[in-house]
């Protein structure tokens, strides 16, 4: 499953036992909305959290970044349902002393009493984390070996996967058995429009003898299954460090945007304000740069 941290103090949040949390697979958030209201989510990529506040990399202060999205998402006028970080959490190797800067400054967030989840990407590293962190081990993943749940809203369910193959390399996988138990998860909810959330871009390239692939490593078997499933009606990663909205057939592609820095001045890095309801989901750039043009630019996912 992926890592569900609960709303408790920083004690808690370094102690609370395993078995209480084992059951978070599977979550329920947003139910308090009426049938004609939203449900808010805020969705933070690529954090890249290091060792000490101090460390900076590309000219910017990965620490710095990610406090001040903590800030405005706690003044918020709604409260988001829940707050989900989507993969490259650590730095570059997952260092235990990533994670616990990381966990200094989400505390803000459950002081808050904020509902956080973690997803993996390449840059993580799951036996540093739980070294950090070690109430945080599930008893029982849903997937051997892989960090996945999912969050049922009224209005539409989001599958949280993970794609991190091997720390520190670029290339992510789901795998077979991850991807039998999604195809499986989304017919047993296919009376709700389905959004499916991991770390890594699609990489359609064909394979070449010394290419690096920089995205999933099986994006043909993973985009089969979504085009197959007719509730799915968006992949949201991030991974690339760009805020894009594009298209894979009828499947909506959703970029996050980075929460560090940035691989080209042309993009701009923050975090996104999400917001389900009866017709779509929305995602609006809350850019680090309020004078960017990007800032408050929103792609909508019609369900229908």
């Amino acid at each position: 499953m992926p890592l569900h941290l609960p709303s408790v103090s920083r004690r808690q949040f370094l102690t609370h036992s395993a078995a209480a949390l084992a059951g978070l697979s599977v979550l329920r958030v947003g139910y308090a909305a009426d049938a004609d209201e939203s449900v808010t989510l805020a969705f933070l990529s690529d954090t890249h959290i290091p060792e000490t506040p101090m460390v900076e990399a590309r000219g910017v202060n990965m620490t710095a970044n990610l406090e001040a999205a903590i800030k405005e998402i706690n003044a918020l006028s709604t409260k988001p349902a829940a707050v989900l970080f989507n993969g490259d959490c650590a730095y570059l190797k997952g260092l235990p002393k990533d994670y616990a800067n990381f966990a200094k400054c989400v505390q803000p967030l459950l002081d808050a009493g904020q509902e956080l989840h973690m997803t993996m990407g390449n840059h993580d590293n799951i036996p540093a984390f739980y070294d950090a962190l070690q109430s945080q081990k599930p008893e029982q993943p849903l997937v051997e070996s892989k960090h996945v749940g999912i969050l049922e809203t009224p209005f539409a369910n989001i599958f949280l996967l993970d794609s991190l193959m091997t720390t520190n390399v670029v290339t992510g996988e789901l795998g077979d058995a991850q991807l039998k138990w999604l195809s499986e998860a989304l017919d047993a909810r296919a009376d709700k429009p389905a959004v499916v959330m991991a770390h890594h871009t699609l990489d359609k390239t064909p394979p070449q003898a010394g290419k690096v692939i920089s995205g999933l490593a099986d994006t043909a078997e993973f985009l089969e299954l979504m085009h197959a499933k007719k509730n799915v009606k968006a992949y949201v990663f991030g991974h690339s460090h760009v805020w894009a909205h594009t298209h894979e057939g009828d499947l909506n592609l959703i970029n996050l945007p980075a929460c560090a820095y940035v691989f080209s001045d042309a993009q701009p890095n923050g975090w996104t304000l999400g917001r389900l309801n009866k017709d779509g989901i929305e995602f609006e750039l809350q850019a680090h740069d309020k004078g960017r043009k990007e800032h408050g630019q929103v792609f909508t996912v019609k369900w229908a």
